[in-house]
């Protein structure tokens, strides 16, 4: 367990590599994880079956299904989380190189406004989905991948407030930010994700 006082960590070096190997392979997990999803979503798409016979005989997305225009409100979520990532980018940038607490401060804060914004635009898209999460794969494939992503954004836009409180009392320094550091690979890892979801879920497979 870590011990700050000021802007000193009482990690040994053996355990800050321990612990960013270890969140390393936390996020492989999850990389696995949604690669399940897209996994389904693809086989889906490509050998479509209707529920009357189990030949590949369907179409995708399933008939009655109405998809969502993917150049509207998920092309301007795209935009947001990018934007978002570079703005927790900045506030990285300004801790390992300049220490400069200001733009560490604004960065964070531009980094969490816009997630929170990313969660408001997606539960406002859901609110006006033309299908629902059963009765279909597409929307049941469409709601568990996006779903979840969405709950990863949650976590970490609350990452990312913990990282902005601990830098107001002074926890991080150009030498010790180990807590921040994985913020901003969590992070990055939900741009990504986002960046497939958007070109697989929204516009190849509409």
């Amino acid at each position: 367990m870590a011990i700050y006082w000021g802007s000193r960590s009482h990690h040994t070096p053996v355990v800050l590599i321990g612990l960013r190997y270890g969140f390393i392979l936390f996020i492989m997990s999850e990389v696995m994880f949604f690669a399940a999803w897209f996994w389904s979503f693809f086989k889906h798409a490509m050998y479509p079956m209707s529920e009357q016979s189990p030949m590949v005989d369907g179409v995708w997305p399933p008939v009655g299904i109405e998809t969502f225009d993917p150049w509207h409100l998920p092309l301007i979520n795209t935009l947001i989380l990018l934007c978002s990532g570079a703005a927790a980018t900045w506030a990285h940038h300004a801790l390992v190189h300049e220490n400069n607490r200001k733009d560490i401060k604004n960065g964070l804060i531009i980094a969490i406004l816009l997630g929170a914004i990313f969660t408001v635009f997606q539960a406002y898209e859901y609110s006006h989905a033309a299908f629902g999460f059963s009765g279909n794969i597409y929307g049941a494939n469409f709601f568990m991948a996006t779903g979840f992503h969405g709950f990863h954004v949650i976590v970490g836009t609350i990452f990312l407030f913990i990282c902005l409180l601990r830098t107001m009392r002074g926890h991080f320094s150009p030498e010790s930010h180990l807590g921040f550091e994985a913020a901003a690979w969590y992070w990055h890892f939900v741009d990504v994700v986002w960046l497939f979801l958007f070109a697989a879920v929204y516009v190849w497979g509409g």
